[in-house]
């Protein structure tokens, strides 16, 4: 599974909001002071986020971004489902809904794989990638299109 750069940015502006105060706004600007996270991009992921429960949002000097819920009850999973739509089970090699999906010897391998992930991803949460207090962010600049 590869993560789309929408996913990327919204783990660590996440993440991030995940290591303030509860119920602080943080401003976007803030996120990419941090991590060089392109502003305009993040605001327009976070709105998607606002409206998928996961984020509150206010306007204003002291407005931002701030969690809906405590950071332990958001999973990963709600997340990148919330940006990407569910997580495709069909047949995991061609990437579509296959007739033979039950009875394939090969895909049923990679469907265990797929199954893991999947319970790995719902049990994390933002709280398990909240920063340590003397976490020094990478830059992501190179994420950005050139």
């Amino acid at each position: 599974m590869k993560l789309s750069r929408a996913c990327t940015y919204a783990f660590y502006g996440l993440s991030y909001i995940a290591g303030q105060p509860r119920g602080r706004f943080v401003p976007a600007s803030e996120i990419h002071e941090q991590y060089g996270v392109p502003e305009k991009h993040l605001v327009k992921i976070f709105q998607t986020l606002v409206r998928a429960g996961i984020l509150t949002s206010a306007r204003g000097v002291n407005g931002g971004f701030s969690l809906a819920k405590p950071p332990s009850k958001i999973s990963a999973l709600a997340v990148i489902e919330a940006l990407e739509g569910p997580i495709n089970t069909g047949c995991l090699l061609l990437g579509q809904p296959c007739d033979h999906d039950v009875s394939c010897h090969i895909n049923a391998v990679w469907r265990k794989a797929q199954h893991q992930m999947l319970v790995v991803l719902r049990q994390s949460s933002l709280a398990d990638m909240a920063p340590s207090p003397n976490f020094r962010p990478p830059q992501l600049r190179i994420l950005e299109r050139q």
